[in-house]
């Protein structure tokens, strides 16, 4: 593995070389000059195209792997202009559907960037939205072709004369905005690992391309084209390729760490008008063409609207089924807020606010109101006997055990704390409230949960019971259930007190 140091001057020699064996190459070709020149610009390009191919591998999935790949794609357009342009000039046909290919190759290279630089970016976007886009980008072009050309793309008629320095004004425009759109891009993800080294290396070769292309088109329009001029067409393209080689593989956990980032205010506003740039040049591309080309011009709108409901939906859709999933993830961490993690039974926090509910009920409509403070017989020597583990799993039992013993949906059993439960028991007055904790000690019982220092050698467990009486506040209740609870220890354990 080379230094970065030294991968960089490396770099440099060849892309040195390669300019230097154009220049020397043409010179020494004399006639087949053009013919020399025409590899090397389709040379360049190819190599790009393979570049932009392997960071696309070697990129996180994502945005910077779905950038790539259009970068890819456009390469792959220009490639393909630049052979038919080729073929067109050196074989001395000039035949129709080779000029309406080539042309609209070059004029299509600019598609699949603008993709690239308004799909969303702060997460893996809907495979959808970018089908969707890409079909308003790549009509908006095909329109865009059809009004400055004043012919369809693939037509059989003659493309109608426009003068070269208007084309050339066309060019330099698309690449001039193409490129403040790449700046505006990095201006908002420059920090952002792979999207930002994306978006660099897209900025930096469309300006150079801008600058080269308006000095080759300026040199090239007032007839004062050098020799040391043929080299500006490859030379955006070496640029990339050289500066490709600075991109390694991606790290996933930290591109995927970067891509939860919060996004910034201008990434979300690029993202969130993007679309609807597109269909506003859908519409004014097909107004604009409606005089000569209406079926074009009709069948444009009804896409242009068409793809602007189907987002629309796409987008509800996904905003529908986000709050859904947002509410059942409240639901679900609601109800592990107020559950015991061991038991599976109601928690401190819910007993708490349920007693504050059924008290302020009790008080409101005067009825009775129990509460039933459960502890188990013993279990520090439980726990000291046969370890923590076995004490947890008895008290997942006897939890089970004590839910199983209300008799109505509206009672509640909480852990209350260690091996203290409590029962919040509403409308019931004390002969209701003895019956529950006597069919709480029997369902313990039941359990035969084997433990010697308890009477029969079984779990037991004392409850302390109390009713709640006028002007009394939670606080207080609770208070009177835990002195009845004392009582029930100190008496023997293994009983209830009320």
């Amino acid at each position: 593995m080379l230094p970065a140091g030294q991968k960089l001057r490396y770099s440099i020699a060849l892309g040195a070389g390669y300019v230097l064996a154009q220049l020397a190459l043409t010179a020494w070709a004399g006639a087949r000059a053009p013919w020399v020149s025409y590899a090397f610009s389709i040379v360049a390009p190819l190599l790009a195209l393979a570049a932009c191919c392997r960071c696309a591998y070697v990129s996180a999935a994502g945005a910077a792997r779905t950038g790539w790949a259009l970068f890819a794609v456009a390469m792959l357009f220009w490639s393909t202009g630049m052979i038919l342009s080729a073929w067109q000039d050196l074989s001395g046909q000039v035949a129709s559907d080779a000029t309406y290919f080539s042309d609209f190759a070059y004029f299509m290279y600019g598609a699949p960037l603008l993709l690239a630089m308004s799909s969303v970016t702060h997460e893996h976007p809907s495979r959808t939205l970018q089908w969707l886009d890409a079909v308003q980008v790549l009509l908006a072009a095909y329109l865009a072709y059809t009004a400055i050309f004043s012919v369809s793309p693939f037509d059989q008629r003659s493309i109608a004369p426009i003068p070269a320095s208007l084309l050339v004004l066309t060019y330099n425009v698309e690449n001039l905005a193409l490129a403040c759109c790449a700046s505006l891009r990095l201006l908002a993800h420059r920090r952002d690992g792979g999207q930002g080294r994306f978006y660099l290396l897209l900025a930096v070769f469309l300006w150079c391309y801008a600058g080269c292309a308006a000095t080759y088109n300026y040199l090239t329009l007032h007839g004062a084209t050098e020799a040391w001029s043929e080299v500006l067409p490859s030379l955006p393209f070496l640029i990339l390729v050289l500066l490709s080689m600075r991109v390694t593989a991606a790290r996933s956990g930290a591109e995927s760490a970067q891509a939860q980032q919060t996004p910034q205010k201008l990434t979300l506003l690029i993202d969130n008008f993007s679309p609807i740039l597109f269909t506003a040049a859908l519409l004014g591309l097909g107004f604009a063409v409606m005089r000569a080309h209406f079926y074009l011009a009709a069948a444009s709108l009804f896409v242009a609207l068409l793809v602007h409901a189907l987002r629309s939906a796409t987008l509800q859709s996904r905003y529908m089924q986000s709050e859904l999933a947002l509410r059942a993830a409240h639901d679900k961490l609601e109800k592990l807020s107020l559950t015991d993690g061991l038991t599976g039974i109601a928690n401190r926090r819910c007993f708490d606010q349920t007693l504050q509910l059924e008290w302020q009920r009790a008080a409101r409509n005067h009825q009775g109101l129990a509460l039933l403070i459960i502890d188990i017989d013993f279990f520090k020597s439980l726990n000291d006997t046969f370890g923590h583990p076995y004490g947890d799993a008895c008290l997942v039992r006897i939890a089970a055990a004590l839910h199983s013993a209300l008799p109505r949906a509206s009672d509640l059993a909480a852990r209350f704390g260690g091996e203290e439960f409590a029962a919040i028991l509403p409308a019931t007055d004390g002969d209701g409230a003895l019956a529950v904790a006597h069919k709480m000690q029997e369902a313990i019982a039941a359990a035969a949960i084997v433990h010697a220092p308890s009477r029969g050698g079984l779990v037991t467990a004392s409850i302390g019971l109390a009713l709640h009486d006028a002007g009394q506040t939670p606080e207080q209740l609770l208070a009177a259930a835990d002195q009845a609870l004392y009582r029930a220890k100190q008496n023997g354990r293994n009983r209830v007190e009320a």
